[in-house]
């Protein structure tokens, strides 16, 4: 049995989904250590999908792969939305500069993301 790219890409969205539920749930060392990195990771997730459904659509993948992709976002949400209030703004490392950087540039790919994505669905 041969995997179609759309079912491949669908399958890394479930993996992903998967990692991004784990570590919204999980408090200690593999954990979402701060609210700006749930805030990125989430964000990430959100544009993940978009790049995934614009590049291989909804029609040609077995549906169970979406639904468990997003049932587990869902969960990962549910699980920061419990954790927020005890997180930090932002959690001291040694290297915040570069990861201002990296959230930054980050943030900027989102952006154009869902710039396309929208321009794309109504234009």
């Amino acid at each position: 049995m041969s995997l179609s790219p759309s079912s491949l890409l669908a399958f890394v969205l479930v993996i992903f989904s998967a990692l991004y539920a784990l570590r919204a749930w999980k408090p200690k060392r593999f954990g979402i250590a701060d609210r700006i990195g749930a805030i990125a990771e989430s964000t990430g997730l959100l544009a993940l999908f978009t790049v995934l459904h614009f590049a291989s659509g909804w029609a040609g993948v077995p549906v169970v792969l979406w639904v468990v992709s997003v049932a587990l976002a869902a969960a990962g949400v549910a699980g920061l939305v419990l954790r927020v209030p005890t997180l930090p703004w932002l959690h001291e490392r040694r290297r915040l500069g570069l990861r201002i950087v990296r959230l930054a540039i980050s943030g900027l790919f989102c952006v154009v993301v869902f710039v396309l994505g929208a321009i794309s669905a109504w234009g």
